[in-house]
């Protein structure tokens, strides 16, 4: 425990350190409050929207999708058909932005029954669409194939979640933004992997580690201390975010409407086939993230173990961290052939929509494993190698 404590200290409780978290945790703040603020004008704003929404909350009302359709088209002939950039243009009208998600909720219950084009590069997602494809594999005698068994598994799931309904969640859905897009990664794992690098770079860069490792405490007690040490750093720097994120997010509105709605009201996770209420998501969310950032710490410390520069090492992580995004950037076709790479990428695992925002299995010795099930599995893999990459990086620098 000492040498854990000691480690903490060197690694997180140094001035500099601290002053980065100080300085992440004001801008934190900022994004979690201008991202809201933002998002509708003000509080008396986000008051009357609340109004008017708890009245439309619930199934699809046919009247209310035809006036909202009317509305949507007036004001997307002026701005456009982003449901963002209007939502900007109009932010201080609340029943313009009502409207507006409410048509964007009746296009995904379309959605739902009909499902997504044909041609679509997308998993297949709809009622009628599972059933042709999985009516024409019938026809062609594949009953015991993989896709097969995964469409029919689609379509049940489909089935008992139902037709989504409208919900008042839009602090909620910029909350899901604020912790689910690429944006995230920007803000949180980078700064993260120039908090973890010097674990184990300084030291070997002047030569001490050589000393270090050879001290009566022994170099597993050393490692192990500096790898806890930088899952520590990981979860604080985690919990900074997601603290921030969320009361900044929420206190301006002082509202937590829509905490015990289904996901599938949220637009970003309307395909999820998940059985999760938004406060649900909401903890499993940042219990992702926290997870994620331990693993990614981990490939950190045994990059670490290996560069003699701090600079050299932050390098090799980021670009480890990001190396997937330029994978998916060279086409489909590619995407398709190195398809795992591109899936259990940390640019992609790490992101919780990517993750729980829709139905993605895998087959696994003839099972049909879901994604999030199978990234924990590659994951916890991928943090055992390269704690044990470190414990043995190490090895051949202790002094005889």
């Amino acid at each position: 425990m000492p040498l854990f404590r000691f480690e903490l200290r060197k690694l997180l409780l140094n001035k500099k350190t601290l002053l980065l978290l100080l300085c992440l945790f004001v801008l934190y703040s900022v994004v979690g409050l201008t991202s809201t603020m933002f998002l509708i004008g003000g509080n008396d704003s986000y008051r009357a929207y609340e109004e008017q929404a708890a009245a439309w909350e619930g199934p699809l009302d046919s009247e209310r999708a035809a006036e909202a359709e009317a509305i949507y088209q007036e004001v997307s002939a002026r701005y456009g058909t982003d449901s963002r950039m209007i939502a900007r243009s109009v932010k201080d009208q609340p029943e313009i932005i009502l409207a507006v998600n409410y048509h964007a909720y009746a296009e995904r219950v379309e959605e739902y029954w009909n499902g997504t084009p044909p041609e679509s590069a997308e998993e297949p997602y709809g009622i009628a669409l599972l059933q042709g494809k999985i009516g024409s594999l019938e026809s062609q005698g594949k009953q015991d194939s993989f896709v097969y068994r995964e469409l029919s598994a689609a379509l049940q799931r489909l089935k008992e979640l139902g037709e989504p309904r409208f919900a008042n969640a839009l602090l909620w859905e910029n909350l899901f933004g604020n912790w689910g897009e690429h944006m995230m990664q920007f803000l949180l794992f980078v700064p993260l992997t120039f908090v973890i690098a010097p674990v184990f770079a300084v030291e070997r860069s002047s030569g001490m580690d050589n000393l270090i490792l050879s001290a009566r405490n022994g170099r597993r007690k050393i490692v192990t201390a500096k790898l806890l040490s930088a899952l520590a750093a990981s979860t604080v720097v985690v919990a900074l975010y997601l603290a921030a994120t969320f009361l900044l997010g929420f206190l301006p509105h002082g509202s937590f409407h829509g905490w015990d709605a289904a996901i599938q009201s949220i637009p970003a996770y309307t395909r999820s086939m998940f059985r999760f209420k938004v406060w649900q998501l909401a903890a499993v969310g940042a219990a992702w993230l926290i997870f994620t950032g331990a693993v990614y710490s981990l490939i950190i410390c045994f990059i670490s173990s290996r560069m003699k520069s701090q600079m050299g090492a932050a390098g090799v992580s980021l670009a480890v961290l990001f190396v997937n995004v330029g994978l998916a950037a060279m086409g489909d076709a590619v995407a398709q052939r190195l398809g795992p790479l591109v899936d259990f990428g940390l640019a992609n695992v790490t992101l919780m929509k990517e993750v729980f925002g829709g139905y993605k299995v895998f087959d696994v010795f003839g099972m049909c494993v879901s994604y999030p099930g199978l990234a924990i599995l590659v994951l916890a893999a991928v943090a055992a190698a390269a704690a044990l990459g470190a414990y043995r990086g190490q090895k051949s620098r202790a002094v005889a």
